[in-house]
């Protein structure tokens, strides 16, 4: 019933058959074939990723590929034996390769967003996505976000070659980057600067009210939770504040509902792995450093209940906006507000 309104809220693909979201994932698996041709499909496999088998049994209707995330990656230990500018090129030429991988993945996901599942390659067919899901709208966006970063991260490659690390961990929160180049450091990087600007626009929300009403500024700091503010790189007096900011935060709230309807629907937090539900709390707000994964999941269940207790529209809008100010501190007042609804 809410899935073709708040998709048309999040300008994507009506769900025309919101029963597809309930489709347990079959996983194709072609090694019922001959010893010969598996094999053979085995050596010629064009997967960027050395993923497992056992990696591609997760719900495909919630979690999209997992060449949208970082491969794994870590450093090579140091060798005693060799020199060492030896053991930092050895380190620079692993970095090197781990971005080559991430940029593998871009191509990657440029064909399962756009090529048919017949006209894929057998070793690619288990990782497209179920058509009007959100495994497939999260495999779009972050396509999106991906491509526009590749002429700067290309350019950066070029220019600086194995400095390429130390260009990108010296600026992190410009996120030069597409999301599949992303080294662990890195990351951890912009999660721990994000958690001290979510922290510290919380605060000023706090000084600038009384009790839980809204107030001017709320849309600021709703903004800077969910890191859609203002471009590092841009000017405060280049950028109309007032328009780009409602924009921004309208269109992620949005897109938060539809996304929190679609998980209800797909059977919830317990069916993300646990990758996605890192990145489905952090698009909410929600701190994710050093946080174990019950914890978050339970967090993240938190969430999905709270938001599902209310039918108007315009009411939850509101309610995103509150959870986001407030933080997972706050969401005890709002659960005794909604005490009853179910």
């Amino acid at each position: 019933m809410r899935g073709p309104i708040l998709l048309r809220a999040t300008r994507a693909h009506t769900l025309t058959k919101p029963h597809h979201l309930l489709i347990t994932p079959p996983h194709h698996r072609h090694s019922s074939s001959s010893s010969s041709s598996s094999s053979s499909s085995s050596s010629t496999n064009p997967l960027p990723l050395n993923l497992p088998p056992s990696s591609l049994t997760y719900n495909k209707t919630l979690n999209p590929p997992p060449s949208t995330r970082p491969p794994p990656f870590s450093l090579p230990p140091s060798n005693p034996s060799l020199s060492l500018p030896a053991n930092l090129l050895a380190k620079a030429k692993s970095v090197l390769s781990f971005y080559k991988t991430g940029l593998k993945s871009i191509l990657l996901n440029r064909r399962l967003h756009s090529v048919p599942l017949p006209s894929l390659p057998s070793p690619l067919q288990p990782l497209k996505p179920y058509p009007d899901t959100r495994a497939a709208l999260i495999l779009a966006s972050r396509l999106r976000h991906d491509l526009g970063r590749l002429i700067p991260l290309s350019l950066i490659l070029l220019i600086c070659a194995e400095f390429t690390p130390v260009v990108i961990l010296w600026a992190p929160s410009l996120k030069l980057t597409p999301l599949t180049c992303r080294l662990p450091r890195e990351v951890e990087a912009i999660r721990t600067r994000d958690k001290a600007e979510r922290k510290a626009a919380r605060e000023r929300q706090l000084k600038g009210k009384g009790g839980d009403g809204v107030v001017e500024d709320e849309m600021a700091t709703v903004a800077e939770v969910l890191r859609v503010g203002k471009p590092r790189f841009v000017p405060g007096w280049l950028y109309p504040r007032t328009v780009l900011l409602r924009s921004k935060v309208e269109g992620r709230v949005a897109w938060i509902m539809a996304d929190d309807a679609m998980l209800h629907q797909g059977g919830g937090q317990k069916e993300l792995v646990w990758e996605e539900v890192v990145l489905a709390a952090e698009e909410r707000g929600v701190d994710v450093l050093d946080r174990k994964e019950e914890e978050l999941r339970g967090v993240l269940g938190r969430w999905l209940d709270l938001t599902n207790r209310v039918e108007d529209l315009d009411e939850k809008r509101d309610l995103i906006k509150k959870m986001v100010v407030v933080g997972e501190e706050g969401w005890g007042t709002l659960e005794e507000g909604l005490r009853g609804r179910v």
